[in-house]
């Protein structure tokens, strides 16, 4: 397993930190990471909302595609203005990206 840790930063960045490293600009529109392993898939979401904080969670892909049942667990970031997303992840997971 690896761990995956996701948290807004500002008002337009949503990171990924830790086994993966990634940055998504998304100022006016949601976050979205796509989450895909051999045990299933799974997207993770941000949105920075009109209090000056970030909300973060996760969705399936798709109607009727189950989520895989990862460990997780929430936190605040040093910071104070976001949530952190912390997810245990097999080690085959990779991030896929998905064309809009």
């Amino acid at each position: 397993m690896k761990e995956l840790r996701f948290y807004g930063a500002s008002d337009d960045l949503f990171e990924c930190e830790g086994a993966i490293r990634e940055e998504i600009g998304c100022f006016s529109v949601a976050g979205i990471y796509h989450l895909k392993s051999s045990e299933g898939e799974m997207q993770v979401i941000a949105n920075y909302t009109d209090n000056a904080c970030w909300s973060i969670g996760i969705c399936q892909v798709e109607e009727d595609k189950p989520i895989p049942k990862w460990p997780a667990s929430y936190s605040t970031h040093e910071k104070g203005y976001s949530v952190v997303l912390t997810l245990q992840v097999p080690d085959d997971t990779i991030l896929v990206m998905d064309e809009e």
